[in-house]
């Protein structure tokens, strides 16, 4: 994956994780760009350009994994929303 797509995914996944971790049907969020994530700290000084795609979250005691991709951030969320 190239610089700049890193660099729009990650933001894409970093606005979804922001708004899964205020959301209240969603249980925990787990993506390295949230300062409340275990993994901050190590991400914020490896990770360059981006904390990445990948945004885990449970809802109902199951845990799902979603891959942003280069698309709007609010398209995505409107989709979450639909399925939360």
């Amino acid at each position: 994956m190239g610089r700049q797509r890193w660099r729009l995914v990650s933001d894409v996944a970093q606005v979804v994780a922001n708004y899964l971790r205020c959301h209240p049907r969603v249980e925990a969020v787990r993506y390295p760009g949230l300062k409340s994530d275990s993994l901050f700290a190590e991400a914020s000084h490896t990770l360059v350009g981006g904390f990445g795609p990948v945004v885990l979250y449970r809802t109902m005691g199951e845990w799902h994994e979603l891959v942003c991709e280069q698309v709007d951030a609010k398209e995505l969320i409107l989709s979450l929303e639909q399925r939360l």
